[in-house]
């Protein structure tokens, strides 16, 4: 059988469950967030919206090899996602998303299409994966509740989300996923990210605004892809990246239009249509 392919989004799409909590001592003299609507209501508003908005979110990285704790450059990503949300009855929010996502030369910034794997010198067809369109819910308390089946059988993923730190005006959050993916053929796909949000706390406070401007940190660690044909070469792949919440789709890269628009020109003239069918699936 052929490699399982996977997204870092399939990966994310596939969670089971991640829970938000407020240290009392960052949020003793900060009654916004004092309570559990006001943490729903936060972290919606920084990895969405309260309302049912079209949002738009990117993540530009840098991926390299580590081998006995030294880096190899491999190649860029950018990755743009699309995303809807509305309230639900009990306190829950209903959420569709979907994500494309493209591999970079590093040196040119093209799309990726044949790469030269620096440790075995051999050059490989490089595989690029969309997610599809998922629906989830998040409940009162900030948990990720998806379908009991997962996006790919036999995946087992665990998720956390830490504390909401606060210093000042600024608010962080840190969403943790960990992921053993079945891979036929081959040693499991092993992958752990922190996805860390980052707004300031004044925007949140604001009882007019429904998505707050974020900035996102992303740090990755994972198996060799399957793609890159590694065999039982030692190492793993280290992602660097940052992207931001709530953008327009003329602020997404160039790199990732250009793309966009020689491989998936519907996604410029109607980005929300991918989500439709399953958006028109929740009841109102």
């Amino acid at each position: 059988m052929p490699p399982t392919p996977v997204s870092r989004r399939s990966l994310l799409t596939s969670l089971g469950a991640a829970a938000l909590t407020v240290p009392q001592s960052a949020t003793a003299t900060i009654p916004a967030l004092s309570n559990r609507t006001a943490q729903l209501r936060a972290f919606m508003m920084m990895r969405g919206a309260l309302n049912d908005q079209l949002i738009i979110s990117c993540i530009a990285c840098t991926y390299a090899g580590i081998v006995n704790a030294q880096l190899t450059p491999f190649y860029n990503l950018v990755a743009a996602t699309f995303s809807r949300s509305r309230p639900a009855v009990g306190g829950f929010y209903d959420v569709v998303s979907f994500e494309i996502e493209y591999f970079l030369d590093a040196a040119s910034a093209d799309v990726l299409t044949a790469w030269r794997n620096p440790y075995t010198g051999q050059t490989v067809q490089a595989k690029h994966t969309d997610s599809v369109p998922r629906r989830y819910r998040i409940g009162p308390d900030c948990q990720i509740k998806l379908p009991a089946a997962p996006l790919i059988p036999g995946t087992s993923i665990t998720a956390e989300t830490l504390p909401l730190r606060v210093i000042g005006n600024d608010v962080w959050s840190t969403e943790t996923t960990t992921a053993v993916v079945p891979n036929p053929g081959g040693q499991p796909i092993r992958y752990n990210e922190k996805v860390i949000n980052h707004a300031r706390l004044s925007d949140i406070a604001n009882p007019a605004l429904m998505h707050v401007p974020t900035d996102v940190t992303y740090i990755g660690i994972s198996s060799f892809r399957p793609w890159q044909n590694m065999g039982d070469h030692p190492g793993e792949m280290l992602g660097l990246g940052h992207g931001a919440v709530g953008i327009t789709l003329a602020q997404l890269p160039a790199t990732w239009l250009a793309a966009t628009r020689a491989r998936h020109p519907e996604a410029l003239r109607n980005p929300a249509a991918a989500l439709d069918p399953l958006w028109h699936t929740l009841s109102p």
